[in-house]
């Protein structure tokens, strides 16, 4: 296993630059699995996308392919020196093993060059130096990490893909904030497990996501998306296929035990916290919070907690 990159505190951003978005998607999964420590990823499918979004992302490192339309590695890497961003980190994964250009990455200052295809324990500890500056000591794995709440985040892309309809979104893992989840309205989705009394796990969407996955399921127009979320107010529509997903995402929850079978229960728009909300803050058996992120549209924040 590797250990992990550092800290517990704010994840580290990667920026993914590949005009595959299944390589995209294989890096994600490496990059977000148990093993390392959380990261916040974004995806660009060329170097002048990446250069686009290296401004107001501030990535820790950029992971980028060579060969690509619209713009190449090496020549991302070129201007990020000539635009003053002689520190910033990046890593080549490529097919390319000509002498010559990997003597190009060098001498612009490329922190590794990973021929694919990769072993995903590779890439692990490519990254995990990387983002502790070079440091050869690993840092301990945190004894109070809690696990996933969710089976796979590749699936859960994937049943967010079925409800949106688009592949023109970003789902990234993010940093546990009680703040954000005791805010209201929300949508508060509630699972059981046969064998098992009481709740298995809880749901929660915020408003902002209520209207993203339930707007774009019910073929809203982005600007009357923008709108609900800009309020804070979907509508039943919205809401209503919003329910969908969190039907849905019973699917996806982790399994505590071989004879779990996790169940939907009910889901309602609330206008304040779960009255356990704040007990599963302090314990539970496993989280997951992301941020989803559809382009020009907007953000929304999704939580998931096994009691």
């Amino acid at each position: 296993m590797v250990q992990n990159m550092g800290a517990v505190g704010a994840p580290r951003r990667v920026l993914v630059v590949d005009d595959s978005r299944a390589i995209q998607a294989i890096i994600r999964r490496i990059l977000e699995s148990e093993d390392m420590d959380p990261v916040q990823v974004r995806t660009a499918s060329n170097g002048a996308e990446a250069l686009d979004q290296v401004e107001s992302f501030q990535p820790d490192l950029v992971l980028s392919d060579w060969h690509m339309p619209g713009g190449s590695g090496i020549e991302m890497l070129q201007t990020l020196r000539q635009m003053g961003h002689k520190d910033m980190a990046v890593g080549f994964i490529t097919t390319e093993t000509a002498a010559d250009c990997m003597s190009q990455a060098r001498s612009n200052g490329a922190a590794f060059v990973l021929h694919k295809p990769f072993e995903d324990r590779a890439l692990r500890n490519a990254v995990a130096h990387c983002l502790r500056g070079g440091n050869n000591t690993p840092a301990p794995v945190p004894a109070t990490a809690r696990p996933a709440a969710v089976e796979s985040v590749a699936q859960l892309q994937q049943l967010l893909f079925t409800h949106l309809g688009t592949r023109s979104y970003e789902l990234n893992k993010s940093f546990e904030d009680a703040a954000w989840v005791e805010q209201c309205p929300q949508l508060v989705a509630l699972y059981s497990s046969a064998g098992r009394n009481g709740a298995y796990a809880l749901g929660l969407l915020d408003a902002a996501a209520v209207c993203l996955i339930g707007g774009m399921a019910a073929g809203s127009s982005p600007e009357e998306i923008r709108q609900a979320r800009a309020n804070a107010r979907p509508t039943q529509a919205h809401v209503d296929n919003a329910k969908r997903f969190m039907l849905a995402l019973a699917g996806q929850l982790r399994k505590r035990t071989a004879t779990d079978v996790p169940a939907f229960n009910a889901a309602k728009l609330s206008s304040q916290p779960f009255d356990k909300l704040a007990a599963l803050l302090e314990r539970n058996n496993g989280r997951s919070d992301f941020e989803l992120r559809l382009p020009g549209i907007g953000e929304g924040r999704i939580s998931i907690f096994l009691t």
